[in-house]
């Protein structure tokens, strides 16, 4: 059944992102942040150096006028001089290490998220990637990533330098001059308006950006693996215009970021001009009236010049920094996410699970009036109830719809039973931890994926506690593309069945394994299985129905419900739906043998030799 308490993930791309959830997130990177306090206090106290010496230039360049230039005192002159290039080089030496510092306190963060995000995913229940394209994921993992690096790497020194530059020059206008420090200051509520007014119409553009880049994101994705589709059916085109319209929504998210941050900047010139009029105006009548020195004048103007110039770049870098925030808004909606079993720490990886420590199951399965449905109460089963012996080789057949495969999702607690339970060994599913239960299962599907790398690390899926599989020599190091495109299918259901055998399993599920293969593969795999998993129980859902004739027990299935059950001949006789899809296939294979011995025929009277039977 359908988990009603997890978000899906459009809807959270469409959530607020007011103040209260802007500081729950700022709170949350801090704690990231301060996880490396020695790069943290370290970058920090460099760049209150780096600031320091910054703010000591304009107060030198008075002090060189009052004292030095104007008595024409050239040791004095001199002495300043030096002094002004000991706090440059001071300054220099703060800014390239506060640099380094955090730049490498952002990759470390971001390494740490990263694996955090990949060890999140991989405990979250299968209905949400059901339902997730996995462009929106990659784009959580890559692109959102990238920007909280940029913005830390970028923006946040930026920003702390320049908060602490500007707190910094207000608090010498104030020594310098308390009543004209009154006339520059009086600027600052209206800059701090616009800041308020734009920052929150940039929010609400980067969240929207972000979002319209995740389905730009999905869509090429799910494109690209299904480019054979769109070639084999001629649709090259109509993917292009419907791309052309993702392409567009993403470009004019886009441009309104762009647009509302066009009148941020030329808002703070303009204020800017304004405070540096009055001072000019102010300043001088005063100086005029020798109310002020010459060189605190001069100071004070080279202040006030300076204190726009980190407002300014603030505001260039605000971009990133609410783009950021937007980021790790998003990565961190991904960590709320519930998942299966319990909740670990951000860093603590999943434990691995060791065969040998695990007691045996004898794989006696009970279910009990059993309902599930993906979506509120669309029932896929129905009070669906049967009991399966340890040891036994069972078959389960129905219709495309039916439940199959619903019925091995439930057993793998990849999804859990609205109503009813399911017993393994007498114990309920839900007692087992699902980690080690899969551990326990020998599982072979109709589709295998395959991973890019060698046949060998795709059997032993890269793990050092499974017996070696003997392989023909040269093919265990074979290099596989993505999926396995240079494998048959008979070739990928034969891995397959090498992989389930590598986990040593108590019980094995074969879902449609053979559905795709060829009768001389078919055949390979059977017997194969039945020298492994012999005395094991076995759970066959079955396309082609002469591969579980001698099941102990076959279930049928009819619209989410057991219709039939009973061994081959019990249901021959009682000619239900199983005996009408005997007889189905029966004729199937009749037409398909025909059609084989017609071409035959054809290609004896065109001269040319007949093909395999």
């Amino acid at each position: 059944m359908a988990n009603p308490s997890r978000p899906d993930t459009d809807e959270l791309e469409e959530q607020s992102g007011g103040r209260k959830i802007q500081a729950r997130e700022l709170r949350r990177l801090l704690g990231l942040l301060c996880a490396h306090p020695a790069l943290l206090w370290g970058g920090l106290a460099l760049v209150l150096l780096a600031t320091g010496a910054a703010l000591l230039e304009p107060r030198l360049f008075g002090y060189a006028i009052d004292e030095a230039i104007i008595p024409r005192n050239e040791s004095k002159l001199v002495e300043l001089a030096i002094v002004f290039l000991v706090i440059e080089c001071v300054r220099a030496a703060s800014t390239i290490g506060q640099g380094y510092l955090f730049t490498l306190l952002g990759q470390r963060v971001m390494q740490e998220l990263r694996l955090a995000l990949l060890s999140h995913l991989q405990r979250l229940p299968m209905s949400l990637y059901d339902r997730t394209p996995a462009g929106k994921l990659v784009t959580r993992v890559t692109n959102d990533i990238g920007s909280l690096a940029e913005m830390f790497s970028a923006g946040f020194v930026t920003i702390v330098t320049n908060i602490l530059t500007v707190l910094g020059i207000l608090v010498w206008l104030i020594l310098l001059d308390a009543k004209l420090a009154i006339v520059a200051m009086a600027i600052f509520p209206v800059l701090v308006g616009f800041a308020v007014y734009f920052s929150a119409r940039l929010r609400i553009a980067y969240r929207e950006a972000r979002s319209r880049l995740s389905s730009l994101n999905a869509f090429l994705a799910e494109n690209i693996m299904g480019m054979r589709v769109v070639q084999l059916f001629v649709r090259e085109s109509r993917q292009l215009d419907r791309f052309s319209r993702v392409n567009e929504s993403y470009t004019e998210a886009q441009i309104g970021s762009v647009r509302v941050f066009a009148f941020f900047q030329p808002s703070i010139t303009w204020a800017s001009g304004i405070a540096m009029a009055a001072v000019v105006a102010v300043g001088g009548h005063r100086a005029y009236q020798d109310e002020i020195p010459v060189g605190v004048l001069v100071a004070f103007f080279a202040y006030v010049l300076t204190v726009f110039q980190p407002i300014r770049e603030i505001a260039d870098k605000w971009n990133l920094f609410l783009s950021g925030m937007a980021s790790a808004e998003r990565i961190f909606s991904i960590l709320d996410w519930p998942v299966e079993g319990e909740q670990t720490r951000l860093r603590d990886p999943l434990r691995p699970i060791r065969r040998e420590g695990l007691p045996a199951l004898l794989g006696e399965i009970v279910f009990e009036n059993v309902w599930f449905a993906y979506v509120d109460e669309q029932w896929v089963l129905k009070d669906f109830s049967c009991r399966i012996s340890a040891g036994s080789r069972v078959g389960v057949v129905g219709h495309t719809g039916a439940g199959k495969s619903t019925l091995i999702s439930l057993l793998l607690r990849f999804y859990e039973p609205g109503r009813g339970r399911i017993l393994l060994d007498g114990r309920d599913l839900r007692d087992y931890d699902r980690r080690e239960l899969r551990a326990r299962i020998g599982m072979i599907q109709q589709d295998v994926f395959l991973f890019s790398g060698s046949l060998r690390e795709n059997i032993d899926l890269f793990r050092d506690d499974v017996s070696a599989v003997e392989l023909p020599p040269g093919l265990a190091e074979k290099e596989l593309y993505e999926r396995g495109v240079n494998l048959s299918m008979g070739e990928r259901q034969r891995l397959a069945f090498y992989r389930a055998r590598a986990a040593r399993p108590d019980f094995w599920i074969l879902d449609e394994a053979t559905a795709n293969v060829d009768s001389s593969t078919e055949q390979e795999i059977s017997s194969l299985l039945r020298s492994e998993a012999s005395g094991r129980t076995q759970i066959l859902v079955a396309h082609r129905l002469a591969t579980i004739r001698d099941a102990d027990l076959i279930l049928v299935l009819h619209q989410g419900q057991l219709l039939e059950s009973g061994r081959h001949e019990e249901l021959m006789a009682a000619r239900g739906l199983y005996a009408k899809m005997v007889e189905l296939q029966r004729i199937e294979g009749r037409v398909r043998d025909g059609a084989a011995v017609a071409a035959d025929q054809d290609r004896v009277v065109s001269g040319a030799s007949p093909g395999p039977a």
